[in-house]
């Protein structure tokens, strides 16, 4: 914490907010940071037998351990344990600000104003192809204040996290693939010919031709009289 009360986060300056003792990250100033990668990065290999022998607690303990090394230093970080087989799954931790892998810092601006002043998170993140259809789960564990406060209930509570999604995950790896759905053929085109149909028009009904009688002239013959001479 420097004088003015704030805390460096590898060259940023993050509030730090006396009523509340959370610690608060410019949105914008996030963002940037994620994208020119400048995070600490932490990443611990095992094998699934190795996992199985030695149990999620101990395998947790070096993550969990760099994890409160980069809060102590005031850096970002994005710490994970991957389970090295033909299909790795990695559980990934990241301190942000909004449910969003690093990976789609980009998006953040989209969600949040870019001088809005958020506190930061720790976020749990599993990748696996049998963890859902998307292959990602990422969900909120607590703010870096609240996980420093209960740092021993918050862990435990990982580790159950992460042991249900490891069963989830070999439960859905194991379940039978369901069977392709058939392709429909292809309705066939119809080959009958459509049969116009005769439009049967009425015939105009014909206008009354009235026609005007022609009055016959009346022929008048002369009576021609003989006169008898007596």
């Amino acid at each position: 914490m420097n004088r003015d009360g704030q805390i460096r986060y590898d060259g940023l300056d993050m509030e730090y907010v006396e009523r509340t003792v959370d610690m608060d990250i410019n949105t914008k100033a996030f963002q940037d940071a994620v994208m020119d990668g400048n995070f600490a990065t932490f990443n611990q290999e095992i094998t699934p037998a190795a996992l199985q022998k030695s149990g999620v607690v101990q395998a947790l303990t070096p993550v969990f351990t760099a994890i409160d090394d980069a809060i102590g230093a005031g850096k970002l970080i994005q710490a994970q344990l991957t389970i090295t087989s033909a299909e790795p799954t990695i559980i990934r931790f990241e301190t942000g600000i909004i449910n969003l892998p690093f990976a789609d810092a980009k998006k953040i601006i989209n969600f949040l104003e870019p001088e809005e002043l958020v506190p930061l998170r720790l976020y749990l993140i599993v990748v696996s192809p049998h963890v859902n259809v998307s292959g990602l789960r990422i969900d909120q564990i607590a703010t870096l204040d609240d996980y420093n406060q209960t740092k021993t209930a918050q862990q435990a509570a990982i580790v159950t996290a992460v042991e249900g999604k490891l069963a989830e995950i070999e439960a859905n790896a194991k379940a039978p693939k369901p069977e392709p759905v058939a392709a429909k053929p292809a309705a066939k085109a119809s080959t009958r010919k459509t049969t116009a149909k005769k439009t049967t028009r009425k015939p105009a009904a014909k206008k009354a031709t009235t026609r005007r009688a022609t009055a016959k002239k009346a022929t008048t013959r002369k009576s021609t009289t003989k006169q008898t001479k007596a």
